[in-house]
């Protein structure tokens, strides 16, 4: 009698197949939303600045923006972590997988890695921001140079911010993966 997984002819290379191509967009799919996750806090955290700048925001409304998204990024960082390490797990498992189902799949993928990477850039601004907030915290360096480091950060976000945001507009256009 076959069993759950198996083909009646106690074959089980096509269900392995898809369950590894879904374990590996699962996957991949944890990590573009944990990295989405620090990069829109790092956009919240940088868009403040602006806002300030402009006048749109007062100081308390800015400072309450920045301690919100300083202290939700340590685990932003985490989360995109643990999911980076589930998806090394899971790589390799779309390109087992073979038939028409594989097409979208592989081209879900495809957009899902860009998305993922796009995501991890702005994500990896924001660890770095978050790093040296701390630094400067920790009295590794003075205010003077943390204003300097910080207005380069803001300057350069949205180089990632915006490359993340097309990705995850593709991605959204991406078909879906039915193993």
């Amino acid at each position: 009698m076959p069993t759950a997984g198996s083909s009646p002819k106690g074959g089980s290379s096509a269900s392995s197949a898809a369950d590894a191509c879904a374990a590996e967009i699962r996957t991949t799919e944890a990590v573009v939303a944990a990295a989405r996750t620090g990069a829109e806090h790092w956009r919240e955290h940088v868009q403040a600045r602006t806002d300030l700048l402009t006048g749109k925001n007062p100081e308390a409304t800015t400072k309450a923006i920045w301690k919100r998204t300083r202290l939700a990024g340590p685990g932003d960082i985490s989360a995109l972590n643990s999911a980076l390490t589930a998806q090394a797990k899971a790589a390799g498992g779309c390109a087992k997988m073979s038939g028409s189902p594989a097409v979208a799949c592989k081209k879900r993928l495809t957009v899902l890695d860009a998305a993922a990477a796009a995501d991890r850039a702005a994500a990896a601004d924001w660890a770095n921001h978050l790093a040296m907030m701390a630094a400067h915290a920790a009295g590794d360096f003075g205010a003077e140079h943390a204003q300097e480091m910080w207005v380069a950060a803001w300057t350069h976000a949205p180089q990632n911010l915006n490359a993340a945001a097309r990705a995850n507009t593709a991605l959204a256009k991406a078909p879906v993966c039915k193993p």
